[in-house]
């Protein structure tokens, strides 16, 4: 691995990925992704540039939505790779309407647990599999 890549690198890699996809710059997040990675989203595996392009261009345009991390966390395993975890809460609002200033906040749509596996390239932490699994409660 590259001396300049840390775990703290690692992390960012994961921010910046959830930041692309709330600013809408996918071929951003397609850029993050390591040859051959996968990306586990809505019950589908999204495989290379032309599969992230397709799927995230179905998004609303109207769509206001922030995915809010924290407790990231990140395992380097081998001399070439790294885990990241994280908690995400997902905030979303679309009225159908652009929006102008500040979107109404109602609240949280979904709480998860980001798990993503990285690879060490020239280009610095690529993802090599992403996944958020939703956190289930059990009723009291």
């Amino acid at each position: 691995m590259p001396a300049d890549l840390s775990a703290a690198e690692a992390v960012q890699t994961v921010i910046r990925f959830y930041r692309h996809l709330d600013d809408r710059n996918y071929k951003a997040i397609a850029a993050l992704m390591a040859p051959g990675g996968v990306w586990h989203r809505q019950g589908a595996q999204l495989l290379g540039e032309a599969a992230i392009l397709e799927a995230l261009g179905k998004r609303a345009p109207t769509l206001v939505i922030h995915h809010l991390l924290s407790n990231l966390f990140a395992d380097i395993t081998a001399d070439d790779s790294a885990e990241v975890t994280a908690y995400m809460l997902v905030a979303r609002y679309d009225s159908g309407s652009p929006v102008t200033g500040a979107a109404p906040f109602s609240g949280i749509e979904n709480i998860r647990t980001i798990r993503a596996s990285l690879v060490s390239t020239a280009e610095g932490w690529r993802v090599q599999r992403m996944s958020s699994d939703p956190i289930s409660f059990a009723a009291p």
